[in-house]
């Protein structure tokens, strides 16, 4: 699962290169690179798909499922073994031209809810010690979800990887070459500035970038991090079977059936346990077969992972920002200590 927990710790990166720059309390820094990670699952965390709505037929009844399933199945086929097509679906998935990845996550995974949560409690109760507790716990629910991004050609040449409004990333070279955008960085080091003076004030920062450039080139921090769409399919089934302690997902029994799903025909295979459940969605065919979504809820945890536009993701990538418009690390140094003086 390392495609989804490796970019835990990441944020906040904005932070650590700007405070580097000044005599701040090395200790702070400390504290958010900690906080970023904490609550983190290194070991995995399941994925939730899409549940279809109850729809009213015209006589006020609710359709039977059984029978939607029993009607779907019959147009699409017989799905078949998932061990008869594991091996394909990744090769074939990590293989194309371009993608585009949508990931629906908890905040906590990314190491967002200390931050969005805890921080606003802490402040509450500074202003007010006699606020009342259900105050307090109005601030932590429900949790936030985050929307995850990662598109375009599968090698990184341009594709993108975003986080909602927060955080911008255009990878080239198969990711080996990394650039934020000055809007995303700031927005990213406000969101995770431990403590004012600890670093140059954002507005003025940004000010002073927007000056210079509109991308930052973050790849010393972030190199072998932030993943190409092509690494990503890889990582994933890579991080998944070892967290499972498996050589094949064919070794849960996983079973399958052909169902169509948005006009698509395609083959389910899903697991239920108690209350927890993973799904996989493959397109159905035999030659290719291709990811459709990936989801899971294990502990409360839900999270979904669609795979779309399957070689008609290009357009999203971006062309190579030119070199005069991008902010060069030791450049951000500079800036940043300027404003700190």
């Amino acid at each position: 699962m390392k495609a989804l927990y490796r970019t835990t710790g990441l944020f906040g990166v904005a932070v650590l290169a700007l405070t580097a720059c000044g005599p701040e309390d090395e200790g702070a820094r400390d504290d958010v690179a900690e906080d970023s990670q904490e609550d983190a699952d290194p070991d995995g965390a399941e994925e939730q798909g899409d549940t279809p709505g109850e729809i009213a037929d015209e006589e006020g009844e609710e359709p039977d499922p059984d029978e939607d399933a029993d009607t779907e199945a019959g147009e699409a086929g017989e799905a078949p073994d998932f061990a008869d097509i594991e091996d394909s679906v990744w090769e074939s998935s990590s293989s194309q031209e371009s993608v585009t990845i949508t990931s629906e996550i908890p905040g906590s995974m990314m190491g967002m809810e200390d931050v969005t949560h805890e921080d606003e409690i802490d402040d509450l109760a500074e202003e007010d010690e006699g606020a009342e507790a259900e105050d307090a716990e109005e601030l932590t629910e429900p949790e936030e979800t985050l929307q995850v991004v990662v598109a375009g050609e599968m090698t990184g040449d341009g594709s993108v990887w975003q986080m909602e409004d927060l955080v911008d990333y255009l990878l080239y070279d198969g990711g080996d070459t990394i650039y934020q955008t000055v809007e995303s960085f700031i927005e990213e080091y406000r969101e995770f500035q431990p403590e004012e003076g600890a670093g140059p004030d954002p507005e003025e920062l940004r000010a002073e970038l927007e000056a210079e450039g509109s991308w930052v080139d973050v790849t010393s921090t972030l190199a072998g991090q932030i993943e190409t769409p092509q690494e990503y399919v890889e990582t994933f089934r890579e991080e998944m079977l070892a967290s499972a302690g498996m050589d094949s997902l064919a070794e849960t029994g996983i079973s399958g059936q052909a169902e169509t799903r948005d006009g698509e025909d395609v083959w389910v295979y899903r697991e239920d346990v108690d209350d927890e459940f993973v799904e996989f969605v493959i397109i159905a065919d035999e030659e290719e077969p291709l990811l459709s979504e990936i989801s899971m809820d294990s502990d409360g945890v839900e999270i979904s992972i669609s795979f779309t536009d399957w070689n008609e993701s290009e357009d999203i990538a971006e062309d190579e920002p030119a070199e005069d418009d991008v902010i060069a690390e030791d450049e951000l140094e500079a800036i940043a200590q300027n404003l700190m003086q």
